[in-house]
């Protein structure tokens, strides 16, 4: 059998059983991308595309796909082994990996360099419903106890609770598991090959902490301090991540029961893969809300964009529009994001070799993370002659410097050593005998990429081929103020969950469906700018205390329908005009509807009926 055939049985054989047994789970070394689209510095101002490390120019030109990995929907009943033989045909190598949340959705790989030529032809090829590159997405990185006063949700938990019974998927850079100010995780896992879920980051924790930080003696309080939480870590600790690892983890969070997913990541690429995933979770019962983007613009951010996604804008604590906040006919509503307080572990980087470890920083937009391997001595790194064959697989040790005319920066240090097949980057100090640096990659690293001292560098460089290991841990735990749309998405999501809460506790049915959660806290939202709905603040900033007084009105006091703790003539007058529509205009338990079933009608009126008859609401 030839090669070729052999790679269109492997295919059939995949196509068939739908799983991706046998095959490689990840790109070789070689296949990383060359960038990483980390496109702004994380301020107190907020995302500032360009400002500090990389022109918007050279941004503009950074590749935003991965270069050898693709998604692929296939139509359904389409004949397997014809599809394998149309992949084959257009270059796709084999099938990496499956979102099992979207039928026939397979993340496939393809030569490097060859993505946008083979998704062309699958596009144009029968029984292909889609294809599209694999994009990168970031965190949209920049909540402080102000946040949770401004949306009154310190106010609410009184007599509607604080989110018990609610669970919240965080998909973002991981979470801080020992953090004393965030509950155990319900349920945590990894969509980044070789990487734990712990944060090292920071943006993870941040956001988890805006959710439901517990409410104690020490440090934050979330919006939903009781509610339950699940972590998907699908960015890296660069604060970046593929499209696959984000519908993967929303495929995750579904199949294991949240009530709500939270991302505060995104990217000015729409792809149909993360909209088919999102959609589906929206179809399976769990509410997606997401931040709207840092760029101060209408310009659309994925996935905040899409129909099935509620989209965060941000405000300072005066109720303003953040400068760098994202606005437009998308937005949904607007959360607190500027200056926002929340809990972040304490993170270190170390080296160790010879016995001992050494101190150590992680180059800024490197992925990060732990690898073990010898330490092989590469020069100055300047150019793939100074790397032996010998340091494909292992970690590459390069003398940070200059010479004969080439400028040596971190970045082109580090594309020379991946191209070579390492897998870590030790850049060792030419100055200060004791000191480590600080560097930036502009374009980012997919594997750790770290500095030691002068020193340290002598002593690994005369040891070269000794083993190494780079590793991150956390050291402690902290508080910190960032900024952006980031910190807005956590608080609605926290709003979410306490409604959920409150609803769940009530052991009604049927359950409180996502689209009748969303609508509530739009209609329910303080009203900023323009009377009603505007592309500035959406409907407005989150109030988390009216939507729950609103829901409570529907299914704690039936009959309180303007949430004033009575049942009299003015709610009355509120149920005939809904009765009179027959509707409940956004969905099960809103207008009228106080039995859950999507109408206004004469079940509701006995119901109000009899909560009229009581007038006092406890």
């Amino acid at each position: 059998m030839s090669n070729r055939s052999r790679a269109v049985a492997a295919l059939a054989l995949c196509l068939s059983s739908g799983l991706a047994s046998g095959l490689a789970l990840a790109a070789s070394p070689n296949d990383r991308p060359a960038s990483l689209l980390r496109d702004a510095v994380r301020s107190l101002d907020g995302d500032a595309p360009g400002n500090g490390f990389i022109a918007p120019e050279v941004l503009n030109a950074v590749p935003k796909f991965h270069p050898s990995q693709i998604l692929v929907r296939l139509e359904p009943f389409t004949d397997r082994a014809a599809a394998a033989e149309s992949l084959a045909n257009a270059g796709v190598r084999e099938i990496l990996d499956t979102i099992p949340l979207v039928p026939d959705l397979y993340v496939m790989s393809v030569e490097p360099g060859t993505v946008e030529a083979v998704v062309a032809a699958l596009n144009a090829t029968p029984g292909i419903r889609y294809a599209q590159p694999d994009h990168f997405r970031k965190a949209l990185a920049q909540s402080t106890p102000y946040g949770i006063s401004l949306v009154n949700a310190d106010i609410a938990w009184s007599k509607h609770g604080t989110g018990t019974g609610a669970k919240v998927a965080v998909l973002d850079t991981g979470v801080d598991t020992t953090h004393p100010d965030l509950p155990p995780t319900l349920l945590a896992a990894s969509h980044i090959p070789g990487l734990p879920v712990e944060d090292w980051d920071n943006h993870g924790t941040h956001c988890s902490g805006t959710v439901l930080a517990l409410n104690n003696d020490i440090g934050v309080v979330g919006v939903a301090p009781t509610a339950s939480l699940m972590i998907g870590k699908v960015l890296n600790n660069g604060g970046y991540g593929l499209d696959s690892w984000i519908a993967q983890g929303i495929s995750w969070a579904a199949a294991n029961g949240a009530d709500v997913i939270s991302m505060s990541l995104g990217g000015d690429t729409p792809d149909q893969a993360t909209q088919d995933a999102c959609d589906a979770a929206l179809a399976a019962g769990v509410l997606v809300v997401a931040a709207a983007g840092n760029s101060a613009t209408a310009a659309p951010s994925y996935p905040a964009a899409y129909s099935s996604v509620l989209s965060v804008a941000a405000v300072d604590s005066s109720s303003a529009l953040a400068s760098f906040s994202n606005f437009g006919p998308l937005i949904s509503l607007s959360a607190p994001g500027v200056g926002v307080q929340s809990s972040v572990p304490l993170i270190a980087t170390r080296v160790s070799f010879l016995g001992g470890t050494r101190n150590s920083n992680l180059l800024t937009y490197s992925q990060g993370g732990s690898v073990t391997a010898p330490a092989i001595y590469c020069g100055l790194g300047l150019t793939a002659a100074d790397f032996p064959p010998e340091v494909s697989g292992k970690i590459a040790h390069i003398r940070r410097g200059s010479a004969n005319g080439i400028t040596g920066t971190f970045q082109l240090k580090t594309n020379n050593a991946i191209a070579a097949g390492a897998i870590g980057v030790i850049i060792s100090n030419n100055s200060g005998t004791t000191a480590t640096f600080a560097g930036t990659l502009a374009d980012g690293a997919t594997i750790p990429v770290v500095s030691i001292s002068l020193n340290d560098g002598n002593t690994l460089q005369a040891n070269s081929g000794t083993v190494a290991t780079i590793f991150q841990q956390t050291t402690g735990h902290d508080y910190a103020f960032f900024s952006g749309t980031s910190m807005a998405c956590p608080h609605v999501a926290g709003g979410a969950a306490l409604l959920i809460g409150l609803f769940k506790s009530t052991g009604l049915s049927p359950a409180l469906p996502p689209t009748s959660t969303r609508w509530i806290l739009e209609r329910t939202a303080t009203d900023l700018g323009k009377p009603g709905r505007d592309d500035t603040f959406g409907y407005g900033l989150m109030n988390v205390k009216a939507a729950a007084d609103y829901l409570s009105g529907r299914i704690r006091c039936r009959g309180d329908l303007n949430a004033d703790s009575f049942c009299d003539d003015a709610d009355f007058v509120l149920f005939a005009g809904l009765y009179n529509d027959l509707i409940s205009p956004g969905g099960p338990w809103t207008g009228g509807d106080l039995n859950g079933d999507g109408t206004c009608d004469d079940a509701d009126f006995t119901i109000f009926a009899g909560s009229y008859n009581d007038l006092i609401c406890s």
